[in-house]
C-alpha cells in the first residue's frame, strides 16, 4: 500500500472522528430579557419529568444539573429534603403526573425565601445504535421560574449523544451514562455563564 493512500485513510478517519464529536445539537438558550437575573440568589430544584423510558433518568439528571449549579457559586440551593419536607405538609407534593399545585409550591419557595425555582424534563435518555456499537443518548430542558410571578427567567435545552470507541482518540470517555450526564449538565449550566447567571 503507498504511503499517498495509507495518509488518506488517516485523513479520512480523523475527519470522521471530528465529524462524529460535532454532530451534537447545540445548546439553545432562552433569557426573558425583563428579568432581573439579580434577584435569584436562592432556589429550589424541583425533581425533573422523566419523559424517557428509563425509570431514574429524572433523578440522575437533576442531581448533576443542580451539582452544577453549586459549583457557579452563583445561588444558594435549597436542600431537596426540607422543600420536599414543607410541600408534603402543605399538600403540595407533585400530583400523579408530576405536577405541582402553583399557589403550594409558590407558599412552600416563600417559606424557604427561595426568590425562584428551577424545574426540568428528560425527553431521551436510551443507548441507540450506531454502526456498530451502542452509545448513550440524553436530552433535557431546565428552567429558571420567578417564585413571585411565575414567569420564566432562562430556560436552556441539550440533546448529547456518547461516542463510540474510537482507538488512539479517546472516544471512549462519553460511552456511559453517567459521563454523559455530567457533560451534558455541565455544557448545559457552562452556556448560562455571562448570559444569565
Amino acid at each position: 500500500m503507498s504511503r499517498a493512500l495509507s495518509g488518506t485513510r488517516l485523513a479520512a478517519a480523523v475527519l470522521l472522528a471530528i465529524a462524529m464529536a460535532g454532530c451534537a445539537s447545540p445548546t439553545r438558550l432562552y433569557v426573558n430579557p425583563q428579568a432581573d437575573l439579580t434577584l435569584y440568589k436562592k432556589v429550589a430544584v424541583l425533581p425533573f419529568t422523566n419523559l424517557s423510558t428509563q425509570q431514574f433518568a429524572g433523578d440522575r439528571v437533576a442531581r448533576a444539573f443542580t451539582t452544577e449549579l453549586i459549583m457557579t457559586d452563583r445561588f444558594q440551593v435549597v436542600e431537596a429534603g426540607e422543600l420536599a419536607d414543607i410541600l408534603d405538609r402543605n399538600g403540595g407534593g407533585p400530583d400523579a403526573q408530576g405536577r405541582y399545585d402553583p399557589e403550594k409550591l409558590k407558599e412552600a419557595c416563600q417559606r424557604l425565601q427561595a426568590t425562584g425555582y428551577v424545574r426540568g424534563a428528560v425527553t431521551e435518555y436510551q443507548m441507540q445504535r450506531n454502526s456498530q456499537e451502542e452509545i448513550p443518548v440524553l436530552s433535557f430542558d431546565a428552567e429558571l421560574v420567578d417564585v413571585a410571578t411565575g414567569n420564566i427567567v432562562w430556560r436552556v435545552s441539550i440533546s448529547r449523544h456518547g461516542k463510540g470507541l474510537l482507538p488512539g482518540l479517546g472516544g471512549a470517555s462519553l460511552r456511559s451514562f453517567g459521563a454523559l450526564t455530567q457533560r451534558a449538565c455541565l455544557e448545559a449550566v457552562a452556556s448560562l455563564r455571562g448570559k444569565a447567571i
